[in-house]
């Protein structure tokens, strides 16, 4: 399967993402901020990141453009997770075809539908 980036501040939704999609025979590398999410997105090249749209060190929505500007990252696709409304995340999320945002709580198979959507075959 694919390896995914999942960038979250809080260690034990980190870790459920990381078990549940291990579960489904994902690789799972974790970055608990956002200046840890570009170093990682560069580094390791996932296929796919899930990433809180809050964190320290750089916002998931910050983070995400400066991968955007990297060619070899480029068109990485994203899904951000929040807490907080659909209306304040319209905000700050950037526009395009590989962006989603779903809203915590997760609720799984919506998360598992969309990775499945954003991945290829």
């Amino acid at each position: 399967m694919a390896l995914i980036l999942v960038a979250e501040d809080t260690p034990e939704i980190a870790g459920m993402l990381k078990d549940m999609l291990e579960s489904r025979g994902h690789q799972v590398a974790i970055a608990c901020d956002g200046v840890e999410m570009i170093e990682k997105g560069k580094s390791l090249m996932p296929k796919l990141i899930i990433s809180d749209i809050m964190m320290p060190g750089a916002y998931g929505s910050s983070a995400y453009k400066a991968l955007q500007e990297d060619d070899h990252t480029k068109g990485v696709p994203v899904i951000f997770l929040t807490a907080v409304s659909p209306e304040q995340a319209a905000k700050v999320i950037p526009k395009g075809p590989n962006v989603r945002l779903l809203h915590k709580p997760i609720d799984m198979m919506l998360l598992f539908s969309t990775i499945k959507e954003l991945l290829p075959a």
